[in-house]
């Protein structure tokens, strides 16, 4: 149709259908729709790592799970283990959102002493039980083992400065061997988590948080005396 028949059409009053094409919504930046299916692709992991464990998730059941392509997997992660270090990582940033939270929750000292809860809170978290299918699977495959390891390693001196400045907020020293404590923490309450799964004994590992909540009191006697 013209410019000249459609001024006609609206001088008398017709509409053409051409007039009542839906627009579209302009295409979303390449970029944009990479992150989008990187940030499904992980979801994903995760879910079928928690539900079927590491040797059923298969980059075909996680690309079947995000509903995208297996090229597009492909694309996005070539090889099993560059998704299963995506997700560490991400599971990381995940978990320091959910750190930064609590302490805006709660005073410096407060926050110390439910620490051990809220470690839990992460680890216990399907996204905890697919890091440690993950770690676990990581003995069997050296590659991944390696790259892990480079990654934990950072994770683990982040996450450590960072309840250092805790202490401090809550007018603490850490003491020397701070480091080693942390670990043992974490170490029990991913422990817990996957007996948690395993056993289905909730209450039980209800009471073990609950003791060591009170080992981190013996530990920092300050958490005790100081209100």
């Amino acid at each position: 149709m013209t410019e000249k028949s459609r001024a006609r059409e609206a001088e008398a009053g017709v509409t053409s259908p051409i007039a009542h094409e839906v627009q579209r919504p302009p295409r979303r930046p390449q970029a944009q729709r990479s992150a989008e299916t990187r940030s499904r692709l992980i979801d994903a992991a995760i879910s079928c790592l928690h539900r079927l464990g590491y040797g059923a998730t298969t980059v075909t059941e996680v690309a079947k799970a995000a509903g995208v392509s297996r090229g597009a997997m492909t694309h996005q992660f070539p090889a099993k283990a560059d998704l299963m270090v995506a997700v560490v990582r991400a599971v990381f940033r995940k978990d320091a959102d959910y750190y930064r939270q609590s302490v805006a929750e709660a005073s410096p000292l407060d926050w110390l002493r439910s620490l051990p809860w809220t470690t839990w809170g992460a680890v216990s978290q399907p996204s905890g039980i697919a890091v440690m299918e993950i770690m676990l699977a990581s003995r069997s495959d050296p590659e991944l083992a390696d790259r892990l390891r480079e990654m934990q390693t950072k994770i683990d001196a982040e996450s450590h400065a960072w309840i250092v400045e805790r202490h401090r907020a809550a007018g603490l020293d850490d003491r020397p061997d701070g480091e080693a404590v942390h670990r043992v923490f974490v170490a029990a309450a991913r422990g817990l988590a996957l007996e948690a799964l395993f056993m289905r004994n909730h209450d039980e590992v209800q009471a073990s948080i609950n003791v060591l909540a009170e080992v981190l009191q013996r530990l920092y006697p300050a958490l005790e005396q100081k209100s």
